[in-house]
């Protein structure tokens, strides 16, 4: 064991330290991190609607949608946070694409405001404003939101690309010093961004001529369908889950690593569920009018059980079985953050993180987790993730809410709890019997 998680430790991390360093993926994982105000206002906007104010909500499912809060609520409170969804949701991509451009261009020092800015204009000449699509989605009337986040991520990174390499050659208009910064800051950017929205145009013109369409419905028409049915793949879904842990072995942070992924492709998926569902979509498939089974919640729902690993049931375990002092010191103190999602007490104060005895439950717990959580979801025990919940939401709460109240999840959030604890109950009492041999050594060398 020693041997081979030496072999990964040499080949393995700095690969993945590498990949996950790489300044685009690290532009589109910080660009979503930015969005985190947009989605968590929006999240509590919906989540307060879906749970108690319209007449498909959990409270109204207990007390019928006729009742006169409800039919109140509906009239006076509902369309109120109906707005903000509208003000938050609905501009995801739009923020994505600005944000994509800052980030980038803070990276490269450059102007991150005319980046950003140029960004913006990019993608909504491409065709961002128009969308008449009556087989997809005819709710929808732009491609704002999270039906643009794939554009806009693209976008994103081949705008400042252009900007950046007109500005390093110095075609750039320059004004006398006394000139105000952002004045000229402003002239500066104007032949860059000249250049970069040209070639945006052109693009749009040749889709508009050659396809008869937009950029956003030829990949919406073309690609976005096959994009849904790959990432409903049990395979990849559960390669992801095996990856975050094994990151966090090594000391990364797995789940940071891949939200360039699954922010993109999951994240996407559950903006759209809770767009649907708002939308009275109940069915769950890849259709393009029916409910992703899983999404970027899902993970946090049922996987993440206190943190990556699902550490908290091996907190437990090691509160009721372990004989090693310090172990239990730390899992006392790991126990309230690890309760809140937080578990880098655990990894780093048990250790995990390079520690052979717990290798492999930390490795196998997650996938074991996905693969129940999955196909429980799949077959319609489980409710599908409806609501975006804070992540640091506790075990069990997590998938009631995120399902908007569905008891077949909060029945999976609690079998995954129980399984995780079962998985790293041995390997407790392994590392009993370590601590054992340990101290007989060291009485007999004293």
């Amino acid at each position: 064991m020693n041997r081979f998680i030496s072999f990964l430790e040499e080949k393995f991390v700095p690969v993945a330290a590498k990949i996950g360093g790489q300044k685009h993926l690290v532009a589109i994982r910080d660009s979503f991190a930015s969005l985190m105000p947009l989605i968590l206002v929006g999240a509590f906007a919906v989540l307060l609607n879906n749970v108690f104010f319209v007449p498909w909500s959990l409270l109204a499912s207990y007390i019928g949608e006729e009742s006169a809060f409800i039919v109140w609520a509906n009239t006076n409170l509902a369309p109120l946070f109906s707005l903000m969804e509208s003000g938050t949701f609905a501009i995801i991509a739009l923020g994505l694409t600005f944000s994509m451009g800052y980030n980038r261009a803070v990276n490269e020092d450059k102007d991150p405001l005319s980046t950003g800015l140029i960004s913006v204009a990019s993608f909504v000449l491409l065709g961002a404003l128009a969308r008449n699509n009556e087989v997809v989605a005819s709710w929808v009337t732009n491609f704002l939101g999270a039906q643009g986040i794939f554009i806009g991520l693209l976008v994103g990174l081949i705008t400042p690309e252009i900007y950046f390499a007109i500005v390093r050659k110095d075609w750039v208009i320059k004004m006398p010093d006394t000139v105000p910064p952002a004045v000229a800051k402003g002239f500066s950017a104007v032949i860059p961004g000249f250049i970069a929205v040209f070639f945006w145009a052109l693009v749009a013109y040749i889709f508009n001529v050659a396809a008869g369409m937009n950029i956003f419905t030829w990949f919406e028409t073309n690609i976005a369908a096959g994009l849904s049915v790959l990432g409903q793949n049990i395979i990849s879904i559960v390669f992801i889950s095996t990856l975050i842990p094994l990151l966090w072995f090594f000391g990364l942070h797995g789940a940071n690593m891949l939200e360039a992924i699954m922010s993109p492709v999951y994240g996407t998926m559950g903006i759209e569920n809770i767009t649907k569902f708002s939308n009275g979509i109940r069915a769950v498939g890849t259709g393009a009018d029916e409910l992703a089974v899983w999404v970027r919640g899902s993970w946090d729902a049922y996987v993440f059980m206190g943190g990556s690993g699902a550490t908290l049931p091996l907190i437990i375990a090691i509160l009721v079985f372990s004989k090693v002092k310090s172990q239990k010191e730390v899992a006392k103190l790991g126990l309230p953050p690890g309760i809140f999602m937080i578990n880098e007490p655990v990894l780093f104060g048990i250790p995990i993180v390079l520690n052979p005895v717990y290798f492999i439950p930390f490795i196998l717990v997650q996938p074991i987790l996905t693969l129940v959580a999955f196909y429980a979801a799949k077959i319609g025990f489980a409710g599908p993730i409806v609501n975006s919940v804070p992540w640091t939401t506790p075990p069990i709460l997590n998938a009631f809410l995120a399902t908007n109240g569905s008891w077949g999840a909060v029945g999976v959030s609690i079998i995954n709890l129980v399984i995780a604890f079962v998985i790293y109950m041995p390997f407790v009492m392994i590392a009993n019997r370590y601590e054992e041999q340990r101290e007989i050594e060291e009485e007999k060398i004293a």
